[in-house]
């Protein structure tokens, strides 16, 4: 049986196309959450509980191409972005756990007001649509600002999914040969989260997406994924 590192690698070989089309159907999403029913807004938690269902086996690779808002904002923001290292603050564990509590107040609060007048159902659906299009628009910025997917570094979902991987690292772990390191630091500079990488041995960043950007970038050929930690 091949190794999963083997069989990632293979399909990240055409992660160029399947970007194309989660990002088509992410914009297709919010077209029909704003024009044709609120309740497309439930497409929010069908996110979230894919990218916890599979951390405990992956990581984060779902936010790597499978998450629709990350492949739209990478697709689309890439030409536009002022390209700047987004802040440190946006990796300490304080401001993510400050991001959640904000998301998840504001949910309630929407639903609390929006309950008075519509069915649960719809008053969930309006509110999650309502989150789905302002965080977008502030990912949107963010990514302008700084690089297309800062938003990701902090986004809500990719912090649940950390937490279901219970912030470790998992399978197919990337592998620095120190032989052939140079300390470089080609592949933080490519890394969408500007990982380190130059340390030898497994990189254990539970925020790797397994993108293989720092492998297929990397001079000294030192990076590659493997099964075994």
């Amino acid at each position: 049986m091949k190794e999963l590192a083997i069989k990632l690698e293979t399909l990240n070989s055409n992660r160029e196309s399947l970007v194309l089309i989660m990002a088509a159907f992410f914009a297709a999403i919010i077209a029909a959450s704003l024009f044709i029913s609120a309740n497309f807004g439930y497409f929010l938690f069908i996110c979230l509980a894919m990218g916890m269902i599979s951390a405990p086996l992956l990581g984060r690779y779902w936010c790597n191409w499978m998450c629709p808002r990350g492949s739209f904002l990478e697709y689309f923001l890439t030409r536009f972005s002022l390209r700047k290292t987004f802040p440190p603050l946006f990796k300490r564990g304080y401001f993510l756990a400050f991001v959640v509590v904000v998301f998840m107040f504001m949910m309630g609060l929407n639903f609390f007001n929006l309950y008075q007048a519509h069915p649960a159902v719809s008053a969930l659906g309006i509110t999650l649509t309502r989150l789905l299009v302002v965080s977008t628009i502030v990912a949107m910025v963010l990514g302008i600002a700084y690089e297309p997917r800062a938003w990701c570094v902090f986004c809500p979902g990719a912090t649940f999914a950390k937490l279901a991987a219970a912030f470790k690292s998992k399978k197919p772990h990337l592998v620095n040969d120190a032989a052939s390191c140079t300390s470089c630091q080609v592949c933080a500079g490519n890394c969408p989260f500007h990982i380190d990488a130059s340390q030898s041995g497994v990189i254990s960043d539970p925020d790797c997406l397994k993108c293989f950007a720092c492998v297929e970038k990397c001079p000294s050929k030192a990076l590659r994924f493997s099964d075994q930690a």
